[in-house]
């Protein structure tokens, strides 16, 4: 898969409002989940953003992955949440016509081993949610949760009480029909507001929202100036090794 589209449109306050280019060991936030697909052959990024954040953002993707390889889409909208960061990507992404992409929050960290996962994995066409059934580094009462049936995404959101699985941030397109993301967010109850969640949760309710397990395959995410001190020398720490030592061998 050559086409990745990174989310990276979220104002971001906890982490002072630019949280895609914040530190974690010296690299920017949003380096790392570039440099890993990269690694695995992805050539091209949407990078859906912010305008005060997009001449940063082009050059950091073309630093890791070549002059043209980032093309910048900029959300001005942004009240309008994450799943609205989506559309306008996989618009640029697909041009209208059903395509194959890679999908990554921008401040979430995960190993080769989970994306590839994602990446390789053999079955049904549609929106895959990249899940772990046993999170060891993040905090599961910030989590976004993903109920489950057979495979089938019945419901994704903060606020589950009850949950098979919690979101990982990495995602994959597997040629979903033009138009329906936009139709699934009109009918997810908060249009024009389009919350990923609520989106995901409306294709998993056509039968087009899977689940692909990733459990026991490090990652993690950084919302809070906690997470990013737990990234750097705590038990997050971990994800942010073995991450470096696939991308230094």
């Amino acid at each position: 898969m050559r086409t990745a589209v990174l989310l990276a449109a979220g104002e971001g306050r906890r982490l002072g409002g630019r949280k895609p280019l914040v530190g974690l060991r010296g690299r920017p936030l949003a380096w790392y989940p570039v440099s890993v697909l990269h690694l695995l052959g992805v050539v091209e990024f949407i990078v859906v953003t912010r305008g005060q954040l997009a001449r940063e953002l082009r050059r950091l993707v073309e630093e890791v992955a070549g002059p043209g390889s980032a093309q910048v889409v900029v959300n001005s909208e942004p009240w309008r949440e994450n799943g609205w960061s989506l559309i306008l990507g996989l618009e640029e992404a697909c041009s209208g016509s059903p395509c194959s992409t890679m999908v990554s929050m921008s401040d979430h960290v995960y190993s080769p081993r989970l994306a590839a996962r994602l990446l390789y994995f053999q079955g049904p066409r549609g929106y895959l949610v990249g899940c772990d059934r046993e999170p060891q580094f993040i905090d599961t009462g910030e989590a976004t949760r993903v109920s489950a049936v057979g495979g089938v995404v019945t419901r994704m959101s903060k606020r589950l009480r009850h949950w098979f699985c919690a979101d990982t941030g990495v995602h994959r397109v597997e040629r979903l029909p033009p138009g329906i993301l936009e139709e699934a967010a009109r009918t997810g109850g908060e249009w024009p507001v389009a919350r990923l969640a609520g989106l995901v949760s409306s294709l998993g309710s056509i039968g087009l929202a899977w689940t692909v397990d990733v459990t026991g395959l490090p990652w993690t995410e950084v919302d809070t100036p906690e997470d990013l001190r737990e990234a750097e020398e705590g038990e997050r720490s971990r994800v942010v090794d073995e991450v470096l030592s696939w991308l230094h061998g």
